[in-house]
């Protein structure tokens, strides 16, 4: 399974593609799946959250696990399965972010990426710092990953 550690921050072209950082790249290539998946974060945040195939798979495996007609798992299921999109990977190590994500986390021109285990989540970097730190206003993360 995939680990994504460190904060980056790479820009977002006026086509909404952006670089996965180099790092959670090599992370995402041991699985069949040329890409990483991506959904609006769950935890109410204005973000997304990445991770690989493997891992809705392995959740996937888990709500078969439960009880086929238990009404808050199928809407958990439901929730979550319906929201992610499969973002492929260019030949430069970039995905398209679709408009409808970006809107979601209100990302424009630079995305952070921060890494959080078996998932990392990508956030607009003021936002992020924001959340991160908000007494102080300090900037999260380095720029760049290329």
């Amino acid at each position: 399974m995939a680990l994504f550690t460190y904060t980056f921050v790479n820009k977002v072209d006026r086509k909404g593609r952006v670089s996965v950082p180099a790092s959670f790249r090599n992370e995402l290539a041991r699985q069949s799946f040329n890409g990483v998946a991506v959904y609006p974060s769950i935890d109410g945040s204005r973000s997304l959250t990445g991770c690989e195939e493997d891992v809705l798979r392995q959740w996937s495996d888990n709500y078969r696990a439960d009880d086929p007609f238990d009404t808050d798992t199928t809407e958990k299921r439901r929730k979550l399965f319906s929201a992610v999109q499969r973002l492929p990977l260019d030949p430069d190590g970039r995905v398209l972010l679709p408009s409808e994500l970006l809107a979601h986390a209100g990302i424009t021109t630079h995305a952070a990426f921060v890494g959080m285990g078996h998932e990392f989540q990508i956030w607009d970097p003021a936002t992020y710092d924001a959340d991160k730190n908000p007494e102080d206003g300090q900037s999260a993360a380095p720029e760049g990953d290329r």
